[in-house]
């Protein structure tokens, strides 16, 4: 081995490079190959000493050789494991053999390098370890931002119930059993249901959500499970289904209220055996996901009417979690409206205005049919039609200030001789322009669904 300079191409900005060897020459040249490379490079002549210079110098890479007299390069990792274990560690031995290379990997060590090597070699290893425990510190930032974004932090209720239902979350949020969410559309489950991921020990998985009501009956089991190339006639590759997509995390069922009879009995058999077999495949995969589902229906109802299956929905409902409606939690009224103000107005581009008395008084009595979501898009109209400071009774949708049924447009209607189901129809659809066209949104606010709402919008003539 030579003891030139390498040149790695990497200055990272001075990391520290602890290197551990029972032979001084092999330590002294190791040390000037690094240094010269640009690293802060420290030296040990045994395990023990390394441990001790690791608690007090935390160095970003370790390399030590395997055979030394005392602690061997193993027993030395082995401590790290305890004491360091994010530490990057690199393996030299001038005796390599494959039992002595898997033994190190299981041990956690980065890389295994075999006497006699380059200096190129060496510093383009220890370049890769320092790239290496970047992303993985950046990765662990990204999930505590994460956690801090989705957990119980980023829901905001003052009320006696939601402080009780966040109280019951945080209680279950470790285990790993199935959580059933039910709630009015619009009450923020999926918020929860986010909150429970990003609390348990699978927050480091993936989280993925679900509608079961936007997915076609003939595609949801392909969805789900997955498919084989040539499964059926529009499967031209191989697709993973959402349970395997999900493993080692969450998979959130939205809307499982929808879910087709067909499919779920095949979804109780998954959620039980923890196995999924692909659509065309002859053999199974093992998935460990939990199953956290939400709903605005009343499933023990449609338990009773025999639209959904009740083995499902006791396997579904280990715990449920019930959401009150925004009507029933008048206390976090003014907490949202705050919220979304702020947020409303950054996306305008200006100071968030405030609301005046009057505004504040039609914001917390009104009934907010279409809960947290209707509040919200009634604070971002607000915001866009405000022309000062102050937001008045005029910036806020109609349905809440009781315009539209004010005693000079209800003579305005009779005049013009209008039916009933004209009135209803007319209605309607100023409830689905003043929400953007989100007929979901639109259906919560006039208390009927959307079959019956597509109904009232359609014009006989």
């Amino acid at each position: 081995m030579s003891v030139a300079p390498g040149n790695s191409g990497v200055n990272s900005e001075q990391a520290t490079v602890l290197v551990v060897d029972d032979d001084h020459d092999m330590v002294s040249a190791l040390h000037d190959i690094l240094r010269q490379a640009g690293y802060r490079a420290l030296s040990a002549n045994s395990g023990h000493e390394a441990l001790v210079i690791v608690k007090r110098e935390t160095p970003d890479v370790l390399i030590s050789d395997l055979r030394m007299a005392g602690m061997s390069g193993h027993g030395l990792q082995a401590e790290l494991k305890r004491i360091a274990p994010d530490l990057p560690v690199i393996i030299i031995t001038a005796f390599g053999s494959i039992q002595t290379a898997v033994e190190s990997m299981k041990l956690g060590a980065f890389d295994y390098i075999t006497k006699p090597f380059s200096n190129g070699e060496l510093l383009l290893i220890v370049s890769r370890a320092l790239e290496n425990r970047d992303l993985r510190d950046e990765v662990k930032r990204l999930r505590i931002e994460l956690a801090r974004n989705h957990g119980l932090e980023n829901i905001i209720a003052a009320s006696p119930k939601m402080t009780a239902l966040l109280s019951k979350l945080a209680q279950v949020a470790d285990s790993s059993v199935s959580v059933l969410i039910t709630g009015e559309s619009g009450t923020g489950k999926d918020l929860l249901a986010r909150a429970l991921h990003f609390l348990s020990p699978r927050r480091s998985g993936p989280f993925v959500p679900v509608n079961c009501a936007a997915i076609p009956e003939s595609l949801i089991e392909s969805e789900l499970f997955g498919h084989l190339r040539g499964a059926f006639t529009d499967a031209k590759q191989s697709k993973i289904g959402l349970f395997v997509a999900a493993s080692h995390g969450t998979l959130f069922l939205d809307e499982i209220g929808e879910m087709p009879p067909s499919v779920q009995a095949k979804l109780l058999r998954v959620i039980e055996d923890k196995r999924v077999r692909p659509l065309g495949a002859t053999g199974e995969t093992t998935v460990d996901v939990r199953v956290i589902a939400a709903t605005n229906a009343d499933l023990e109802k449609a338990v009773a009417d025999g639209r959904f299956r009740s083995d499902l929905f006791y396997r579904i409902a280990t715990v449920t979690m019930a959401v009150p409606p925004l009507r029933d939690r008048p206390e976090d009224i003014p907490l949202l409206v705050k919220h979304f103000l702020v947020r409303a107005g950054a996306e305008a581009g200006k100071a968030p205005p405030e609301p005046d008395a009057q505004t504040m008084e039609y914001l917390t009595r009104y009934r907010w049919p279409g809960n947290i979501r209707e509040l919200q898009n009634a604070i971002q109209q607000a915001v866009l039609l405000c022309s000062s400071a102050r937001i008045t009774r005029g910036d806020l949708p109609s349905r809440i200030t009781g315009d539209h049924h004010s005693p000079a447009r209800l003579e305005e209607l009779a005049s013009r001789r209008m039916a009933l189901e004209e009135v209803e129809r007319e209605y309607a659809r100023a409830v689905l322009a003043s929400v953007n066209g989100h007929r979901g949104e639109a259906a919560a606010i006039l208390g009927v669904d959307r079959k019956t709402l597509a109904r009232k919008l359609e014009d006989p003539s």
